[in-house]
């Protein structure tokens, strides 16, 4: 506990595909604060291939901004802190950078343990790149089985199938294939190959494989049939990465001296720190967090604290959008931009964000199309996340998204939108939250890192939050129920705690802004009409009190599942109403 406290400066480190953030944290006046930011491009990839080196540009900004002295002469971080400027008591990293595992799976039926075994994969930074059906309906010849080995050269090999005590001939034969099709790759390139089936079979596994590749076994990952376990396949799976990937970034080992605590997966530090946002109030709704990178998309949902990891691995606002564009087109992401423009263009810019992935856009259309392409990415990441959730019966709307409260979201693509008006309307659009939520937004790049930082030291995560880490971007009252367009859903009225009151009639398909600036507070009175409902109940009304943010208290009234016009400009007049609606 005595070193623990010797902590004050604490230098944390994202390492991420594109960019590397330090971030610089410090006691000011008995509590730790944000201090500084520096940011420079990810160096682990060719010409540089030393990850070390983009980590040091980073330090070198904080050095420029703060005027303190924290690397020697030979590029290292000096620890711990010597005097008010030299140095830093403790460094922690987190890191997206390395590439995710490339996986195939293998099983008997997709609607069963391969979907288990599906979830278990998205939970960590691994790609299912291909999927072997032993299913009689849908089989697969066993030459077409070893192909695919063969041509996808996985990382892993992920074998299920069977509940316990359920089918073991066709889960042996199936295991069988896939030992001879590893036997024909060269050893060196030969996959891990994980079992999370039928447990009575892990032996026999172990004979059938016979050394042609390295075996493990896990928990079966659908142990009964109405019974999901998807927890040991995805703890090996993130133990792999850290060991294969991870730890092989290029000039990590340099680098990994100087961490007080071994380096952390941003999903993981993510995670962390989103579950204590629901700790802060352990309200029946959930926390849902969202961290949009350049080349995955994370997602976290916590309910009664348990947190559900989804890690979009490969698809990011920069890379992997070629894939949701050969899936649902090119209209997929012009349907959210106000101006025309052709879908043949479309293509070209998503290549050139590939080349370029830290250049901004060039003009207004190249901007409406970059937060189109973010509110696809972020819906692509909640489907692909839903299944994980278990919201419980206070989450009344199956086919809608949970009630969330707060909703944290980062990113660098959207911390650096022109507008906070365009990022709530980003989030809106992409999440389509009901019920009254608070959307916080990470302007820093602060969430990833302060689950690391909290295993070091759990004040500093906590007074850094408090101290206004995260930034109140609004507030939003997001009414459901039947009603016609134009009609009147609900009264509200808003008392201002400086004083002065604000009363409001919400129509349907309405979208609107009241005031109430960060960092005041005020009491909503609210009284929904007929089946309304504000997250209260249908019908039910209440107070509330609620907290400011950069763009006010924003009342969303446009439905849910939102609804665009299908006649292309009466489309792009109605999201450039949206736009104008929020001061975008």
């Amino acid at each position: 506990m005595a070193r623990e406290q010797r902590i004050g400066s604490i230098l944390a480190v994202d390492c991420g595909t594109v960019l590397t953030k330090a971030i610089l944290l410090d006691q000011v006046d008995g509590s730790y604060h944000f201090v500084a930011r520096g940011a420079a491009l990810t160096t682990a990839g060719s010409p540089w291939r030393d990850i070390a080196l983009g980590i040091q540009h980073a330090v070198e900004q904080i050095e420029d901004i703060t005027g303190r002295v924290l690397l020697d002469e030979a590029g290292r971080l000096i620890i711990p802190q010597r005097g008010s400027i030299t140095g830093v008591d403790a460094c922690v990293a987190v890191s997206s950078a390395a590439l995710p595992l490339r996986v195939v799976l293998a099983g008997l039926v997709p609607e069963l343990s391969l979907s288990t075994a599906q979830r278990a994969v998205s939970g960590t930074y691994a790609r299912v790149e291909d999927v072997i059906v032993q299913d009689p309906r849908r089989r697969m010849s066993e030459e077409e089985q070893i192909r695919v080995v063969l041509q996808r050269k996985p990382d892993v090999l992920c074998v299920v199938g069977g509940t316990d005590g359920g089918a073991t001939l066709p889960v042996l034969e199936l295991v069988e294939t896939m030992a001879l099709a590893c036997s024909m790759l060269p050893e060196g390139e030969r996959p891990q190959i994980f079992f999370a089936g039928n447990t009575a079979l892990r032996q026999k596994v172990v004979d059938v494989v016979g050394g042609q590749a390295p075996v493990q076994s896990v928990d079966n990952v659908l142990p009964a049939p109405t019974v999901e376990n998807p927890v040991g396949l995805q703890k090996e799976l993130d133990a792999l990465y850290r060991q294969k990937q991870l730890a092989q970034l290029p000039g990590g080992e340099i680098f990994q001296r100087w961490l007080n605590v071994p380096l952390m997966p941003v999903s993981e530090s993510f995670a962390r720190h989103v579950q204590y946002l629901w700790y802060l109030d352990e309200s029946p709704k959930g926390t849902l967090g969202i961290e949009l990178g350049a080349a995955n998309t994370l997602v976290t949902a916590v309910f009664g604290g348990e947190p559900a990891v989804t890690v979009g691995a490969g698809i990011g606002s920069v890379y992997g959008l070629d894939r949701i564009l050969e899936r649902k087109g090119a209209e997929v992401f012009l349907r959210w931009v106000p101006t025309p423009f052709k879908p043949e263009q479309v293509q070209s810019v998503l290549l050139y964000r590939a080349l370029w992935p830290a250049s901004i856009p060039q003009d207004a259309e190249e901007l409406w199309l970059e937060q189109g392409i973010i509110r696809e990415v972020i819906r692509e990441a909640l489907q692909a996340a839903r299944p994980a959730w278990r919201p419980g019966k206070t989450q009344p709307y199956p086919n809608l998204t949970p009630l969330f409260d707060p909703i944290l979201v980062g990113g660098g693509a959207l911390a650096a939108a022109p507008r906070p008006g365009q990022v709530a309307l980003m989030v809106l659009d992409a999440v389509e939250p009901i019920g009254i939520s608070t959307i916080l937004l990470d302007v820093h790049g602060l969430a990833p890192v302060l689950g690391a930082v909290a295993t070091l030291k759990p004040l500093a995560a906590v007074e850094v939050v408090d101290n206004g880490g995260l930034v109140n971007l609004a507030t939003v009252i997001a009414p459901v129920g039947p009603a016609r367009k134009g009609e009147v859903i609900l009264r509200m009225r808003v008392h201002y705690e400086k004083g002065g009151s604000l009363d409001v009639e919400v129509t349907s398909g309405s979208l609107e802004v009241l005031p109430l600036p960060a960092g005041e507070e005020a009491v909503l009175e609210i009284r929904p009409r007929g089946r309304i409902d504000v997250g209260l109940g249908p019908g039910r009304g209440g107070k509330r009190r609620v907290r400011g943010g950069l763009v006010g208290l924003i009342v969303d009234a446009r439905g849910r599942p939102l609804q665009l016009p299908a006649d292309p400009y009466t489309r792009m007049a109605q999201v450039q109403q949206w736009l104008w609606d929020m001061g975008g």
